[in-house]
């Protein structure tokens, strides 16, 4: 999906962000339009969006660990890891 609609001519654009440029969210960038070859100028906007789950074992529950790749154990619903017992 198209990032943004050139100001002129109405196309949908993506904003090009070569080498991080544009990302920060304290300036003002241009970039030119392929369909009408004007330039523009645009800021950006950072939102953050969040998911909350449960964790029973962070509320008197069990965690219910996992092996992971690195010889791990890590919780499946908070997260936390240990080192996995020796001889498993």
């Amino acid at each position: 999906m198209p990032d943004i609609k050139c100001p002129y001519c109405q196309a949908e654009l993506y904003i090009n962000h070569d080498d991080g440029y544009g990302y920060d969210d304290d300036g003002t960038y241009q970039q030119t339009c392929k369909h009408c070859d004007k330039t523009f100028v645009y800021t950006t906007t950072i939102c953050f969006y969040y998911d909350a789950e449960k964790a029973d074992c962070l509320n008197d529950g069990e965690h219910q660990f996992e092996k992971t790749r690195y010889s791990r154990l890590r919780c499946k619903m908070c997260g936390e890891e240990k080192p996995m017992p020796k001889g498993e």
